[in-house]
Order: structure tokens, then C-alpha cells, then sequence
């Protein structure tokens, strides 16, 4: 029932369910009726590949004198195969998934990251499929949880916490697949829940100068030490800081929505996003960068630079902010051992930065992730500075193989100290993390290592090693079947001879040389390169 009282409607005797607020938001305007709003019928127990298939499935790389490195490959699908579950009923999932003994939730920043080197499994298990159980529970403003309790496939906060949502790597994830497998029908199918999400971040997550903030649970970077903690919690609160890392992840986000919306065909959201990342650009490399030390900085809340030296900076390199001088900048911050560079990899919070922990890295306190070690290596390729990619990559890959070999596990993250796991308040961190720590033993070994990126109608390989190397039964998305083989040389300065065989034509470049491969056709050839 309700009265007029001065021309204002009083709404009287109101009986809601108990703990349901107002629904307070605007609905997206592009998501209403769209694939992920209706109702989809769930995947069964069926669908888990058994180990048979699980192992014929997958791609066998070789790298001549590093049995460590190649035991890791199998120890992480291993893992891996062993974490996959079915929708619990009353949790909403549709989807099998990967699911980490964490919190008993999954995650948006692990999640795009496991459906990375997922793809590498694809013909077994279509990790890809396992973030439609975030789309599906995507609010109709374009609202999702940052992470999902596999029980009832709720949120742990509010939608108005920092911490509810975070790690928007969903375009990252979706454009991977898309390359892998020339799936364009799907970009068009989950390209309004990827805009709306974008939205939904740039209403609610921004200051008045256009950039993001978040938490340090919220940006998946638990405790670096950017926030007063007599003033703010760290894993908890924004601390009215503007965050160079969400920020920087929104632009690389908008610059791949771009190449969705152009890739299928669609002009909604195409001004917004390329008009948000251009002002961004302009405003990361105006008031965030620093020229005394070289990095990308967070701002306080008077537009001052934060001191604390931390990797989110490095997300400049894959975002396309970083002008080509200041990525020679970047990469010398990377490479010295006073800051960044450690036996492990990329010190996450600088060595010479006050915050930082010796004792194994204290989760963010400068331990080193495969993560964002995948993002530097990424963001340096990206760059052009690919040789250094694959330095960096390589000291990562062998040190979580060494850590492998003494520990029998594969960590969450690694000492910046010693190669050894990393720690949180003195505490070993969790083992057998695979997870998004599959990075480092699958897509980091494959991409930067071996140097093979592998696309559905192309193949690219950097040619870095000497000794013999290479991968075969390699399945990209589409069902096409790879060998790749180099023999063995006597240094860099020797043209690396390389075979390929697949079962379908595809363009093959082997250091930027072409070689047009037909079916079951052996191209031994000398390729000119380091």
C-alpha cells in the first residue's frame, strides 16, 4: 500500500526477504538478453576427461640436458587433471572448472590465468568454458564477483567493498583462446559480459581523474607495501590511492575489447573504451611516471607519488603505455639485482624498498609469482625486447624446476632470496599450486623458452637455445597437430636447423623467416637469426 504526502510517494508495509538489499543499480544497455543472462544447461561429471585421454591430449616438449624442467611439465598436468570438478548443485556453476583448496571459492585473476596454459590441454578439457561460470553470474549493470564459493556460488563482499571484484583479465583470456583457436563465434558471445564488466569498473572503481583503485585483495596483490598501515588495512582498503596497476590493467583491457568489437564485427563500445585508454595513457605517463627512478608509480591522494617500488609498474609494458625509451627503463629496473632481478625471478615488491621482506618474500612483499613473472615476459615481448623476454623467462623456468627438484612440488610463489618456495610470516606458502602457478612449468617454458607462440593460422618461433629443442603432438584449438624440431648447435652464432611437420597447412616463421608448410610436409631448412 502507499499515500501521496506533498506530492511524494510513501511505499508502506514493504515485506522484503531477510538480508536482501534494495537493488539499487541501472541495468547495461548491451547485456541485457545476451548469452550469459538466460539460463544454460550445466555440464555433467561426464565431461572430466579420464587420465588416458587427459595424457594422450597433451603436447611433449624436449630441451635437451634438462630433465628437471621437463619433469615439472608433467608434474603440473599432473596437478592439474587432479583439480578439476563439477558444478556442486545449488552453487549456479554451469561449468567444470579448476579449483584450487583455496578459500573454497574460485577466482577471477586465477581463473584467466589457468585458462592460459590451459589452452595446451584443450583438446581434453576446455578450461576456456570455465569462466561462463563468472559470466553467468554477472549482475544485469555488469557487476561480477571477484570470487565465487563453489558451494552456493556467492560472493564473500559486498558489492560496494574494494575487494569485490578485481583481476579483470577476462579480454586477456578470451583474446588468448581466440588466437589459439580462431573461435570468433565466441568472442562475439562473451564480448557484452567483458564491456559491461569494464563499465561496471570505470562507474564504480574511479577517482574523478579517471583511474582505478582497488584493494590489495581486490587487485590480487595481497600485502605490497603501498598503503600506511597505521592509517589504512592494505589487503583491505583503497587508502584513496589511484592503483598503477588497475589502471594500467584497464587500458591493456580496453585496447583488447578494441580488438574484439573490430574482430567481431560491433561499433558498440569502441569510442568509450579507445577515448578511456588514450586519456589514461596520457595520464599514466604525465603524472605517474617518475624520471629520477624509472618506474610507474601509485599516486596519493593529493596526486603525489607513492614511493614504494612494486610490479604492478611492469603492467605499463603489456598495456602499451610505456614509450619505447621508457621500456629500456623498465627492463634496466628489471635486470638490476639492487631492485627487481633475484635468482627466482621478479622481486614483486623492489629489494631496496623499505616494505620488503628477505624472508621469503612474504606473499607481495617482494616474492616472486609465475604470474606476473608471464606478464613481464609478456609485456617485454610486446615491447620488442624479446631476447630479454626469454632471459627472464628461462632464469624463472629453471628456478621453479630446481625448487621442484629439492621439494617435489610446484609453489604459489618463490623466495626472492633463495631458490627455494616463498613464505608468508615465516610460513612456506601453498604447494602443489596448480593454479595459475602452472604458468611458469607450461605457458612460460613453451612461449619464452622454447619460444614457440602458436596461433591457429600461424607459428611463430624465437629461436633462442643451442641445445636440441622443440615439441611435438602440439593440438592448437582447432584440432591442427605440430612438430617442431631444432638440432642442437654450437652457439648462437650458428642459423639454428629446425623440422616441422603438420597435419594441415599453416605459416610457419622461424626467426622471422617464412616457411609455408603443407600436410605431413619435413621442411628442413637453415634459418638465418641469433
Amino acid at each position: 500500500m502507499g499515500q501521496m504526502k506533498d506530492g511524494i510517494s510513501i511505499v508502506e508495509d514493504i515485506v522484503r526477504p531477510p538480508f536482501e538489499f534494495h537493488r539499487t543499480w541501472r541495468d547495461d544497455p548491451d547485456l541485457a538478453g545476451t548469452a550469459f543472462q538466460r539460463p544454460r544447461p550445466a555440464d555433467d561429471a561426464s565431461a572430466l576427461p579420464p587420465p588416458d585421454i587427459w595424457r594422450k591430449s597433451l603436447p611433449e616438449p624436449y630441451w635437451e640436458g634438462h630433465p628437471d624442467v621437463l619433469a615439472c611439465w608433467h608434474r603440473a598436468w599432473e596437478i592439474a587433471a587432479g583439480n578439476l570438478r563439477t558444478p556442486t548443485p545449488g552453487s549456479g556453476f554451469t561449468r567444470n572448472y579448476a579449483f584450487m583448496k583455496f578459500s573454497g571459492a574460485v577466482f577471477i585473476w586465477g581463473s584467466c590465468f589457468t585458462t592460459m596454459f590451459g589452452k595446451y590441454a584443450s583438446a581434453a578439457f576446455p578450461y576456456i568454458r570455465m569462466l561462463e561460470n563468472f559470466y553467468g553470474a554477472q549482475d544485469s549493470d555488469g557487476f561480477i564477483p571477484r570470487e565465487l564459493d563453489i558451494a552456493n556460488g556467492r560472493s564473500a563482499f559486498a558489492r560496494d567493498d574494494p575487494s569485490s571484484v578485481g583481476g579483470n583479465l577476462f579480454a586477456w583470456a578470451e583474446w588468448q583462446w581466440y588466437l589459439f583457436s580462431g573461435d570468433r563465434s565466441r568472442l562475439a558471445e562473451v564480448y557484452p559480459a567483458l564491456l559491461a564488466y569494464h563499465r561496471w569498473l570505470r562507474r564504480h572503481r574511479t577517482w574523478q581523474n579517471g583511474t582505478y583503485f582497488s584493494s590489495g585483495w581486490g587487485c590480487g596483490m595481497d600485502n605490497i607495501p603501498r598503503i600506511d598501515p597505521a592509517l589504512y588495512s592494505p589487503e583491505f582498503e583503497h587508502g584513496h590511492l589511484s592503483w598503477i596497476d588497475v589502471t594500467l590493467q584497464q587500458v591493456f583491457n580496453a585496447r583488447l575489447l578494441l580488438r574484439i568489437a573490430e574482430t567481431i564485427g560491433t561499433e558498440t563500445g569502441r569510442v568509450e573504451l579507445a577515448e578511456e585508454a588514450e586519456r589514461l595513457s596520457r595520464f599514466a605517463n604525465a603524472r605517474m611516471w617518475d624520471e629520477g627512478d624509472g618506474l610507474y608509480h601509485d599516486l596519493d591522494r593529493a596526486g603525489r607519488r607513492v614511493p614504494c617500488n612494486h610490479i604492478g609498474a611492469f603492467w605499463s609494458l603489456l598495456s602499451g603505455v610505456a614509450t619505447p625509451d621508457r621500456a629500456k627503463r623498465l627492463l634496466d629496473a628489471l635486470e638490476d639485482p639492487r631492485r627487481f632481478q633475484t635468482a627466482c625471478g621478479t622481486a614483486s615488491t623492489a629489494i631496496c624498498d623499505p616494505g620488503f621482506d628477505p624472508d621469503g618474500g612474504c606473499y607481495w612483499r617482494g616474492g616472486v609469482w609465475s604470474i606476473t613473472e608471464y606478464m613481464v615476459a609478456e609485456g617485454l615481448a610486446a615491447c620488442g625486447l624479446r631476447d630479454a623476454a626469454h632471459h627472464l623467462a628461462k632464469r624463472h623456468v629453471e628456478a621453479v624446476a630446481e625448487v621442484f627438484r629439492t621439494t617435489g612440488s610446484i609453489w604459489e610463489s618463490y623466495s626472492p632470496s633463495a631458490v627455494e618456495p616463498g613464505k608468508i610470516y615465516g610460513k612456506w606458502v601453498r604447494n602443489e599450486f596448480v593454479g595459475f602457478s602452472g604458468m611458469a612449468p607450461i605457458s612460460m617454458f613453451v612461449e619464452h623458452v622454447l619460444g614457440i607462440r602458436a596461433t591457429v593460422n600461424r607459428i611463430d618461433w624465437s629461436i633462442h637455445l643451442t641445445e636440441a629443442h622443440g615439441i611435438r603432438r602440439l593440438r592448437l584449438g582447432d584440432g591442427t597437430l605440430v612438430d617442431l624440431e631444432c638440432e642442437a648447435r654450437e652457439s648462437t652464432a650458428v642459423p639454428p636447423r629446425v623440422t616441422v611437420r603438420t597435419s594441415r597447412p599453416i605459416s610457419v616463421y622461424v626467426n622471422g623467416k617464412q616457411a609455408n608448410v603443407s600436410p605431413q610436409e619435413d621442411i628442413r631448412e637453415t634459418f638465418s637469426g641469433p
